[in-house]
């Protein structure tokens, strides 16, 4: 009977418990890798057009998951995994459409 409880913990227990030092293996899926940067541009949106410009190529950057924009508010929303990409690599990708990047918040 011990035995059948033990497999029973080991299996089930291993899967749906997130506590880092446990379980090493599933404790990397519980951390978040996804990060959000919100930027102004330079020069400004100022249509939907741009925003289809924008929305169009940034997808392309490795790792984004998805992209808002926001010409009254004059800001870019880009959720993307950290592990993937960086500030650094939407500044290029931004720049190749004429544009300059600016954080304004996180």
């Amino acid at each position: 009977m011990k035995e059948s409880a033990f497999f029973v913990d080991y299996v089930f227990g291993s899967f749906f418990s997130f506590e880092k030092n446990n379980y090493p293996i599933l404790s990397a899926f519980a951390e978040s890798k996804v990060d959000t940067l919100v930027v102004t541009t330079k020069p400004e949106m100022h249509c939907s057009g741009c925003e289809t410009r924008i929305k169009s190529n940034i997808r392309f950057v490795k790792g984004t998951k998805k992209i808002e924009t926001s010409v009254p508010n004059q800001t870019v929303t880009i959720i993307y995994d950290r592990r993937k990409s960086t500030y650094a690599d939407y500044e290029v990708a931004f720049r190749k459409l004429g544009y300059d990047i600016e954080i304004v918040g996180k």
